[in-house]
């Protein structure tokens, strides 16, 4: 029975990287194509508000442009998250202005969809027959938006299900995402029973197990499905150092008085992202 692929991005780096990327899988081989990845902690905060600016972004340009080279001109597309499971097209660079989502797909190979993840699940989508791409947040509220994103890239460009490649990043683990008795027994009705563990008393959420459960049955091949074994929460370098940002573990020492937003802040988001690459 064929098995997802799995790779673990926080054993391909080094402390001196700011982004890593790697292609899709089949079968425990290489798809040529298109390539998905993430900034990293050294890369610093990449929070996204259409009322922000946030000049360290360019950062992301700048390693796309690098990768591709001249080949082509490369442009971002975000969408400002809201934990939906709400995904959009986006044609061409600057059509996303203003939207706010959780996913977005495109066919366009200048346009890279982006979005930004700490400790939420960014999941991506390649269509190896047409070319089309998909770069989705997948907070625990907004789990299922990989099915929408299958459905979308269907809607759109006819891509089928069968054929698509996907991929989990880096994301909290069930190592380190305990949960309460509520949240376990929705996860567990839900997605399937192996998503949530019980250890010390306490309940523990992963969620690849339940993202897997909602890619295989959006018609997603397990052959076809890439999985990070990282954690963004506890990953981290020989040296000790962390290789993620982590609203889990940058928020935990600060005093329940700090508000939302001074606690958002005090995580390194980072951005997730795919695009065409014929690596």
């Amino acid at each position: 029975m064929a098995e997802p692929n799995v790779i673990s991005v926080s054993e391909s780096v080094s402390p001196s990287d700011e982004f890593a990327l790697f292609p899709f899988f089949s079968c425990g081989r290489p798809v040529p194509g298109a390539v998905w990845g993430m900034s990293l902690l050294r890369a610093g905060s990449m929070r996204f508000r259409w009322n922000e600016r946030n000049d360290n972004r360019k950062k992301i340009i700048d390693f796309v442009s690098s990768a591709v080279g001249n080949s082509r001109k490369m442009a971002l597309s975000p969408v400002e998250l809201v934990h939906s499971k709400k995904v959009v097209e986006s044609s061409v660079a600057g059509d996303t202005e203003g939207i706010v989502a959780d996913g977005i797909v495109t066919k366009n190979p200048s346009v890279v969809p982006v979005v930004t993840v700490a400790d939420c699940v960014p999941i991506f989508l390649y269509d190896p027959k047409t070319g089309a791409v998909g770069a989705l947040h997948s907070g625990w509220k907004g789990t299922g938006i990989a099915a929408e994103g299958v459905s979308m890239m269907a809607d759109k460009f006819g891509s089928d299900a069968g054929s698509l490649l996907a991929a989990i990043g880096p994301h909290i683990g069930g190592c380190c995402y305990n949960i309460d008795r509520d949240r376990a027994g929705f996860f567990a009705g839900t997605f399937g029973k192996t998503c949530v563990s019980e250890k010390n008393g306490g309940f523990f959420l992963s969620l690849t197990e339940a993202n897997l459960a909602v890619l295989r049955s959006a018609g997603i091949r397990d052959e076809n499905i890439t999985v990070s074994s990282d954690c963004t929460c506890c990953s981290s370098f020989p040296d000790g150092s962390p290789v993620f940002g982590s609203f889990r573990r940058q928020s935990a020492p600060l005093p329940p008085t700090v508000t939302a937003d001074e606690r958002s802040r005090a995580m390194t988001v980072q951005s997730a992202l795919a695009f065409l690459f014929p690596f």
